[in-house]
């Protein structure tokens, strides 16, 4: 819905017929992306085309969306290393399941990522350097050492992209830009807000709990020509 406001908000609420729910992935027809959108290159004014053309729209773009709530319930060590490795099986789907185009993915916390998210191993606490690398804004090329990951990451992950992990020798390099909103504490808002400020849980009796404060952050995976 946030795409075709945006389209139609442009002046094109025409496509809203180009953007597309679960739609396979070009490459494995058992797997399908959250979200399709194509740019009809015949139907938009040659002044936007080259417009969004430098400013880097694709033609075809796959979304995928991963939201991470349950901010309610306890996240053990073991559920933040399976929310790891499905966090990296979309980007491994992006990766090798597309050739070209505009491929993202949109992470959505309620709660800190660190809540979710393992930053250092359950053996020896060693840190996950790359994990801070994937939710900082700007642009880096990341390697992710899938040898290192313990069974449960290996696990969450198909069996196929397995098969491509081995072949690339555990190593897979991800040439990524980074968006990222948070949220900050400035003076003059609208209202004041006290990050962690325990309440009386709607859901469970007898629980304490914050409200939620949203971290968003949009990974694009670049192709770029090499030359």
């Amino acid at each position: 819905m946030a795409i075709f406001q945006e389209f139609q908000a442009r002046g094109f609420p025409y496509l809203l017929s180009y953007i597309q729910l679960n739609r396979k992935y070009p490459v494995s027809l058992q797997k399908e992306v959250d979200i399709y959108v194509k740019i009809p290159e015949s139907k938009l004014p040659p002044e936007i085309l080259h417009r969004w053309a430098n400013s880097g729209v694709c033609e075809e773009n796959w979304i995928e969306v991963k939201f991470f709530g349950g901010a309610e319930r306890k996240q053990s060590s073991e559920r933040k290393t399976r929310n790891l490795g499905e966090l990296l099986e979309d980007l491994l789907r992006l990766k090798f399941y597309v050739q070209k185009g505009g491929k993202y993915l949109l992470l959505v916390f309620n709660r800190k990522p660190e809540y979710y998210l393992p930053f250092k191993t359950r053996k020896g606490g060693k840190k996950r350097d790359y994990i801070p690398y994937l939710l900082r804004h700007g642009r880096d090329l990341i390697k992710i050492d899938f040898n290192q990951e313990p069974q449960t990451v290996i696990n969450s992950i198909s069996p196929d992209l397995r098969n491509l992990i081995n072949q690339k020798k555990g190593t897979i390099e991800f040439d990524l830009q980074k968006h990222s909103i948070e949220p900050i504490l400035v003076k003059g808002l609208i209202s004041p807000i006290e990050l962690g400020e325990l309440r009386r849980s709607r859901i469970h009796v007898g629980v304490t709990t914050s409200e939620p404060v949203y971290y968003f952050y949009l990974l694009r995976i670049l192709e770029t020509f090499r030359i």
